[in-house]
């Protein structure tokens, strides 16, 4: 069985309006009340009775399907980013400074409408489906997943594979990203408060300067990726932010930076850690300060299953044909989809949303972020085919 066999396409009207929808309000991760209300109420027109609500915050489950057969989940994320949106669309977002700059407003769309599609061939699914509208999936180092699947969200039924999407735009609509294995980094936050000793500018003899500690401990901290990490292995450490000062005649006496570590072997995620604590500690001590360290694991490597993978590839080479499953490398780019990896089989894609006009293109979390809507509707029948390629080489007659 494939999607063409019980309808030939989604319901792009009914897909965009929703995308729509949930980019105008957009929601904080664990403030997603509006965003789940509306989904419940899709699932109810569609006549999917089993929906579970306010998991793990936000969270639902909706489960239907007509067999005993196997379970499959499909999982969409709900939020949104602290980001002032900057584009002229006229459905921008309603709510200063929140933008679905990441494009999970698509993705809830996405899964909605494979939901429709799905429901409509209810009869000629073997076993069940599972829908999974995931909270908080930016509010890294914790996540929307562990605590969903800690809620029990996905014990009755348990899914016997697990299926999401990201929309991409480093690839052009109509082409999809996908691998077996890792495809997606892990990924760590620390934040460094450095104690030093202000004082006036004009007497740096009498201070211990925070701001220049952290530059040279920002400076040494490269080094554990260019001098200790295996350069046929992968590890990034970013500092995104150093705060420091209050005036420009005055030496500053705190410091506070904040950052992240991607890697994709948990060799190298334990080395960096390790020598990470190192280098700040000996770097502070060395000039006069004091370093405190946060340092906290967050979202795994994102490691797809090699069966799971073939039946997206599967799925794709049905929906769009062979043509659209370029190679691809994978990216230290972090997603909690992982943590359902940890615990079910499964795979996660990567769906070409670029425009033609490459200008108007811009990376995830950037203000300026949109997607080709002409993407939706294929994100629909993706991730329906991708259940019913699931039920097919599960070996069941349909």
């Amino acid at each position: 069985m494939s999607l063409g066999t019980v309808k030939h396409k989604a319901d792009q009207a009914y897909i965009t309006g929703l995308r729509r929808e949930f980019h105008q309000y957009p929601e904080l991760s664990g403030q997603e009340e509006r965003t789940a209300s509306r989904v419940c109420e899709e699932l109810q027109k569609l006549g999917i009775t089993d929906i579970r609500k306010q998991i793990a915050g936000h969270g639902v489950v909706a489960v239907f399907g007509g067999g005993a057969g196997p379970t499959v989940a499909l999982r969409a994320d709900m939020d949104a980013l602290p980001i002032a949106e900057k584009t002229d669309v006229p459905f921008k977002s309603t709510r200063d400074g929140i933008m679905h700059a990441c494009g999970h407003d698509s993705h809830t769309a996405m899964l909605l409408g494979a939901a429709k599609l799905l429901k409509e061939a209810e009869q000629h699914i073997p076993g069940k489906v599972v829908l999974i509208f995931q909270p908080a999936e930016e509010n890294a180092p914790i996540g929307g997943a562990r605590p969903m699947i800690e809620a029990g969200a996905l014990e009755d039924p348990r899914p016997d594979a697990v299926f999401g999407l990201h929309v991409w735009p480093d690839l052009p609509v109509g082409q999809v990203g996908v691998k077996s294995g890792y495809l997606m980094g892990a990924s760590d936050r620390f934040s460094i408060r450095i104690q030093g000793k202000g004082g006036h500018a004009s007497m740096p003899h009498e201070t211990v300067d925070a701001a220049l500690v952290a530059v040279q401990i920002a400076q040494v901290l490269q080094t554990i990726v260019s001098r200790n990490v295996n350069p046929m292995e992968a590890g990034v450490i970013t500092i995104g932010k150093i705060e420091a000062g209050s005036r420009y005649n005055v030496i500053a006496d705190e410091a506070v930076m904040e950052g992240t570590v991607r890697s994709f072997h948990p060799d190298v995620r334990d080395l960096i850690e390790k020598r990470f604590a190192e280098v700040v500690e000996h770097v502070a001590r060395s000039m006069g300060a004091q370093a405190e360290i946060t340092y906290r694991r967050g979202y795994p490597v994102l490691n797809n299953d090699e069966t799971a993978a073939g039946i997206v590839r599967s799925a794709v080479a049905e929906v769009l044909g062979a043509q659209a499953l370029p190679q691809i490398e994978a990216a230290l780019t972090a997603e909690d989809f992982a943590v359902y990896l940890e615990h079910f089989p499964g795979a996660f894609f990567w769906l070409g949303c670029g425009f033609e006009d490459k200008s108007k293109n811009f990376p995830l979390h950037h203000p300026a972020f949109l997607i080709d809507e002409r993407v939706l509707p294929i994100g629909a029948e993706l991730l329906a085919e991708t259940a019913l390629q699931f039920f097919n080489q599960k070996g069941s007659n349909v």
